[in-house]
């Protein structure tokens, strides 16, 4: 009986944790256009960093069990411009514009 509850018990808090995931998703541009597929985009949190990559429309969404104030990132052009942004436990969006500000490739919000 005992061994029963204890499976149960643990099925439950397996959905319990992926709930706790945080996300940021949204869409980045350059001069109006998206970004091509596959543009590396990374997110730092005290808690570790996970990644992810640009859609063919420029979207991307990273999951990460952290929230707070993050740090994310893309590769693009030989650059890595950041930006700081805050996750919650409902997904964040951040639609970004990649800007090219004296010869340096700038992150910011639309």
């Amino acid at each position: 009986m005992k061994r029963k509850f204890l499976i149960i018990a643990a099925l439950c808090l397996v959905p319990g944790a992926a709930a706790l995931a945080s996300e940021v998703f949204g869409t980045v541009s350059e001069n109006g256009k998206p970004l091509p597929a596959g543009v590396a985009v990374k997110l730092e949190c005290e808690g570790g960093s996970a990644s992810g990559v640009t859609d063919q429309f420029g979207s991307y969404s990273v999951k990460t069990p952290a929230t707070g104030d993050c740090r994310l990132s893309l590769t693009h052009k030989g650059s890595s411009p950041s930006l700081k942004v805050t996750l919650y436990e409902k997904p964040s969006r951040y639609d970004l514009v990649v800007k090219d500000e004296a010869g340096k490739l700038t992150l910011a919000r639309k």
